[in-house]
């Protein structure tokens, strides 16, 4: 296969994966391109964090996840809290509203999951994993 053709057929399964998810979750009222969807999923899984954990977590950087937290807070889905060890951050946690859409947005999530992986044994996604690591590695050496 061409360098081409692998360029183009990563381009193609990243526009296949946001066409699956873009309906689903405006149907929920989130914005996918805005992260908000991954910011839910991360906080139900790990719990409160602060805003620069959350960046990390969730593959932004801080200015840009700031943003979407300041429209999510006003959605009412989470809510800044006080650090109790650091009096300069805050704690980013789910409100109620919050984790019932958190949980819907997993649910799209592992049902993308289940049709993406579909017909490929474990042996295929291991080394698909570490093909995808290598190139996400490479991309990322630009910086360096």
């Amino acid at each position: 296969m061409k360098d081409e053709e692998i360029r183009i057929a990563l381009w193609r399964q990243e526009a296949a994966r946001k066409e699956f998810f873009r309906p689903r979750f405006l149907e929920l009222g989130l914005t996918p391109g805005q992260g908000q969807p991954r910011i839910l999923k991360t906080l139900l899984e790990k719990g409160p964090q602060t805003q620069k954990e959350l960046a990390e977590l969730c593959g932004r950087d801080t200015a840009t996840i700031s943003r979407t937290l300041d429209r999510m807070e006003a959605a009412g889905l989470l809510e800044r809290a006080d650090h109790p060890s650091c009096r300069r951050s805050y704690l980013i946690h789910l409100t109620e509203e919050g984790r019932k859409l958190a949980e819907k947005a997993e649910e799209i999530f592992g049902r993308c999951d289940r049709v993406m992986l579909r017909g490929l044994s474990e042996e295929e996604k291991d080394s698909l994993c570490r093909i995808l690591e290598k190139i996400t590695a490479n991309l990322e050496s630009w910086r360096e």
